[in-house]
């Protein structure tokens, strides 16, 4: 029976041909009348534009514009914690006129001078998560360059911050590969931006794992999915995953045998240690289940999970999915079984 799981997986890249999407769309809700329209505030230009000739009146304009969101930024980008806020001026200073930063500006603004495109899908993405989560206040889009720091973070229930410079495209020179190895890069790209914002605020309201076990990991993170799934309908898994095409392919070509491959190794109720964090983190590959899976194909599987509780639970709500904290519960009342 291993021989035979092992002959179908010699090469997720040879099931191209299977649907991507794996099943049937399910019928989406019309947000088109919900009063949403995200606005970017474009921190990144207004930080550059600073006259470093009138410092002290320019960090007393950009605190004004940025009240929240400058603390942040110093705290987390550049190293300086709120209690010393008398050394933000030079700290930006510093940052703004640094060539290598400037160059990395320009080429942001370079890709990313006109944004209503952006604005348009953060749009689309907001009216969804404003309509499964209408308590949530839809929280305002700050770009910034962040020197690779990160691509998008959730400041606060209100904030959400897209780092520019985290989409360049995966050939970028800038991008150090020591550093961002290509199956990151393939990720810092136009396409995967929305994305990306969508992901943080779906980790956000997902909160930590109930526990360390990979089972744990695998549901958490497949109720992330599933969120992230609800804000993008019309976003390809295979983005969502950040997997190629033939990847995902592969992934729904495949589903019984990596799902038994996982029940072989016993590795589900292990702690997350070493030897299978690749399983629910970001990795080349998870080879450890199958030499030519994608890395963090558990978290896929968890996905394959929620959407089966989902099936059986149809009344249950994202927020009520959210809810339930009880890793072996959830496993029993989603009664998964992985597709043939």
């Amino acid at each position: 029976m291993q021989l035979k799981i092992e002959h179908n997986l010699i090469a997720f890249a040879l099931f191209s041909l299977i649907a991507c999407s794996g099943e049937p769309r399910r019928n989406d809700p019309d947000v088109s009348g919900v009063d949403v329209n995200a606005q970017i505030l474009r921190f990144d230009r207004d930080l550059f534009a600073l006259d470093t000739a009138r410092l002290d009146a320019e960090m007393e304009k950009i605190s004004a514009r940025y009240p929240d969101f400058l603390p942040f930024f110093m705290g987390e980008v550049l190293g300086v914690p709120p209690e010393q806020d008398s050394a933000y001026g030079p700290v930006i200073a510093g940052f703004i006129t640094a060539p290598q930063v400037k160059r990395l500006y320009d080429s942001c603004q370079v890709a990313y001078g006109d944004l209503r495109a952006i604005e348009s899908e953060l749009t689309d993405m907001l009216r969804y998560y404003h309509y499964y989560f209408p308590d949530k206040p839809t929280p305002r889009v700050v770009t910034a360059v962040t020197e690779f720091v990160g691509d998008a973070y959730v400041v606060n229930d209100s904030l959400l911050l897209i780092g520019l410079d985290m989409f360049l495209g995966e050939n970028f020179p800038g991008y150090n590969p020591d550093i961002f190895p290509r199956y990151l890069r393939r990720q810092f790209s136009r396409e995967f931006l929305t994305t990306k914002a969508a992901l943080a605020l779906s980790t956000r309201l997902a909160g930590p794992p109930p526990a360390e076990r990979v089972i744990d990991h695998m549901i958490h993170n497949g109720k992330i999915l599933y969120i992230l799934d609800l804000l993008l309908p019309n976003v390809p898994d295979s983005t969502k995953m950040g997997y190629s095409a033939d990847q995902m392919a592969g992934c729904y070509a495949n589903e019984q045998n990596v799902w038994a491959r996982l029940l072989d190794k016993k590795v589900l109720y292990e702690p997350l240690a070493t030897d299978n964090q690749k399983i629910v983190m970001p990795s080349p590959s998870t080879d450890n289940v199958f030499r030519e899976a994608p890395g963090e194909i558990g978290n896929w599987i968890g996905w394959q999970i929620v959407k089966a509780y989902k099936k059986r639970h149809p009344e249950a709500t994202p927020i009520d999915i959210l809810r339930i904290r009880d890793t072996q519960t959830f496993m029993e009342e989603a009664r998964y079984k992985p597709k043939r």
